[in-house]
């Protein structure tokens, strides 16, 4: 009866996913494990990574003064700064070139010593000053090299260049300088936390990248929306290290603002003052005109209206002024057609218009005293321009003379003693994760690389069919043995019969379901022949402990008759034929009238005889013992073989003989395929 299986149409992939983790529960096992070992490791080999914040306001103090120098401000472009710039400020190298230079971060002294990275007790030295030889000077092949620093005690320390020669000998905080191939060597430790014998590898890296490093570890942003309150943070492997590198940048950037500003508002006073005396030289030139032309008419005075009209006729000017002003900072904005300008521009049109109707007006005085109020209205206007200089002068004398802060530190530079990185149970989290994946990609790919695991698809695609599902291990064998011993029953054609095992490669268990097969005839009550036809190495004895004086090869010499090489075994009603004495070459020996002859004394005294021969890869005697079976059973293991190389035997197999070849899974993972009942599991 062979096994039949009908698959669902679907299956659940979460179910077969279970039940590969769980044939390969070993496996993932080892790789959970593996991952985990590798996470706690890397976890603990990683340095430690402090940060160190500060928090900073910064003041509108350009608005201010935009607001109190009015229009000239707005024409001088004194906007307000946005956090924004200040961060882009803090971040420029201006700044940044001074923290590094300050605090020598160019220079790095890296600690060696594995053991010491993992029991993080690596220490610390700063270099606050290093000079190496020019590289002119230097040979090509050791530019760039590492030196080493090894410490001698906690004051004191040796400089090793990149040949392992010894430099220099110096103290911690003295600048110590020698001579070297032809140019010097220079170095000046800061800070040395450090035991007896340590060594750091000294490097020194370009500017630009130091900058680089300390902007990779700096983070700068605003603390809400528009609210000028900036946090400075930066990270380092050195808690310290990190709260002077933040105290030192919000210094210098305090200082450098403080800087910009002052010098910002000078340069704005200067450019005030220099207008100045062209603006009183004008003012001078008006009123000695307007003195000289009064005194030459005789007129000390002007009338009231024509005094009423200069009036109106200054004030029209002034609102021209403002906003001809007004456009002028609004275009940068919007264009021609934007309704502001377009309004300003007939509001200005309008103003023009009413100076041009009062100028028609003043025509029709008198001459003098038209020419009187011209100038006096061009000396009235140029005496404004004056008054509003000097008033805006002043304002910015105050400005200069009292200039504050534009930006104040709310929070001092200070750090938390628990490192922010690495987050270790995320690290053996992220391991563990990937141990699991990998170990189910393994899977999957092992699985997809694997041999024929399906009997079904196995007998559509070769012919033969499947009569049994074997599980591996000997107590779970047991239905899979008895379904293959209750088909090869319901195939027997007569009384006695022969069946031959063989296996498609070594190792797949041919002999283990051979003697377990003829264990189940046995048990059955039927008188049962095993024979060892393996005649190169043998082996059934040992199963059954058995002495094995002489056998199959003796019986065919004639040396022997059958009944004198047959062993008892313990089994009732099962009988075994050794192989006797072990030949190079089999295949000759069963091609013979003696062992034709053989097999039908066999028959004749048994019910059901079974060969267990070699595997088809080591010999073809099963093709050869095929011709005098009754039905060959070809042992497969589970996962193990392609289903081309099957179909390649089972073509071997029906070339040389003509028996029912039948086929066996041995060693399986799961029960699924084993069927009682007719119904699918």
């Amino acid at each position: 009866m062979p096994v039949e299986k009908k698959r669902a149409n679907q299956t659940n992939p979460w179910d077969d996913l279970f039940r590969d983790i769980l044939n390969n529960k070993l496996t993932v096992i080892l790789f959970v494990v593996a991952s985990a070992i590798a996470g706690v490791l890397v976890a603990q080999y990683t340095r430690p990574v402090y940060e160190a914040n500060a928090l900073i306001q910064v003041k509108t103090r350009s608005n201010s003064v935009a607001a109190m120098l009015g229009d000239i401000g707005s024409f001088l472009g004194m906007g307000g700064g946005s956090a924004e710039t200040e961060i882009q400020l803090m971040q420029s190298r201006r700044i940044l070139e001074e923290v590094v230079d300050s605090l020598g971060l160019q220079n790095n002294a890296e600690p060696l010593g594995i053991v010491d990275r993992f029991l993080h007790r690596e220490g610390r030295v700063d270099i606050r000053y290093l000079y190496f030889p020019d590289t002119s000077v230097m040979p090509s092949d050791r530019r760039g090299e590492p030196w080493t620093l090894v410490v001698d005690d906690s004051a004191k320390f040796s400089f090793y260049d990149d040949l392992d020669q010894k430099v220099l000998t110096c103290e911690l905080g003295r600048l110590c300088a020698v001579p070297y191939q032809g140019d010097s060597v220079k170095i000046q430790v800061s800070l040395m936390n450090v035991r007896p014998g340590q060594k750091f590898e000294v490097t020194q890296t370009l500017l630009i990248r130091a900058i680089n490093a300390v902007i990779g570890n700096l983070t700068i942003s605003e603390q809400g929306k528009k609210t000028g309150i900036l946090s400075v943070a930066y990270q380092d492997y050195h808690l310290e290290r990190a709260k002077w590198v933040v105290d030192t940048l919000t210094a210098i950037y305090l200082r450098v603002n403080e800087e910009f500003a002052s010098t910002d508002m000078k340069n704005s006073l200067q450019l005030l003052e220099d207008q100045l005396p062209e603006a009183r030289r004008v003012l001078d030139s008006l009123m000695d005109a307007l003195s000289a032309y009064r005194e030459s008419k005789g007129s000390a005075d002007i009338e009231t209206e024509t005094k009423i009209a200069l009036e109106s006729r200054l004030r029209l000017q002034q609102k021209v002024i403002e906003l001809e002003q007004l456009r002028e900072e609004k275009a940068r904005l919007f264009d021609r057609s934007h309704p502001f300008i377009v309004t300003t521009d007939k509001q200005i049109s309008a103003l023009k218009k009413e100076i041009a109707r009062s100028d028609d007006e003043t025509k029709k005085l008198p001459e003098a005293q038209r020419k009187i109020l011209t100038m006096t209205a061009e000396a009235q206007f140029a005496q404004n321009i004056y008054a509003d200089l000097l008033k805006r002068i002043e304002q910015m004398r105050l400005l200069v003379a009292g200039v504050s802060e534009s930006a104040q530190i709310i929070d001092a530079p200070d750090g938390n003693p628990k490192p922010v990185k690495p987050k270790k149970k995320m690290i053996v989290a992220v391991f563990l994760f990937m141990g699991l994946c990998g170990a189910l990609a393994f899977i999957s790919v092992r699985k997809k690389w694997r041999g024929v695991t399906d009997p079904v698809a196995l007998s559509k695609e070769t012919g033969a069919r499947v009569y049994a599902w074997i599980l591996n291990g000997e107590q779970k064998a047991q239905d899979g043995l008895d379904m293959l011993r209750l088909s090869l029953d319901l195939d027997a054609a007569g009384t006695s019969r022969v069946i031959c095992f063989t296996g498609l490669l070594p190792g797949v268990g041919c002999s283990f379901v051979a003697r377990h097969t003829a264990e189940l005839f046995a048990k059955e009550g039927k008188k049962v022949l095993l024979i060892d036809a393996d005649l190169q190495q043998g082996g059934l004895s040992k199963f059954f402990k058995t002495e094995q004086n002489s056998g199959l090869v003796d019986v065919l010499a004639g040396t022997s008759s059958l009944q004198a090489a047959v062993c008892h075994t313990a089994i009732s009603g099962q009988d075994l034929l050794p192989s006797g004495r072990l030949l190079l070459c089999a295949e000759s020996v069963f091609d013979t009238e003696k062992f034709k002859n053989f097999l039908l004394l066999a028959r004749d005294g048994y019910d059901v005889v079974i060969v267990d021969s070699q595997s088809l890869q080591n010999s073809m005697d099963a093709s050869v013992l095929g011709q005098n079976a009754d039905e060959i059973v070809l042992v497969l293991e589970y996962g193990r073989h392609k289903i081309n190389d099957v179909q390649e035997s089972l073509s071997l197999l029906s070339k040389a003989t003509r028996p029912l070849k039948v086929m066996a899974f041995n060693k399986c993972e799961n029960p699924i395929y084993i069927n009682k009942t007719g119904s699918n599991k």
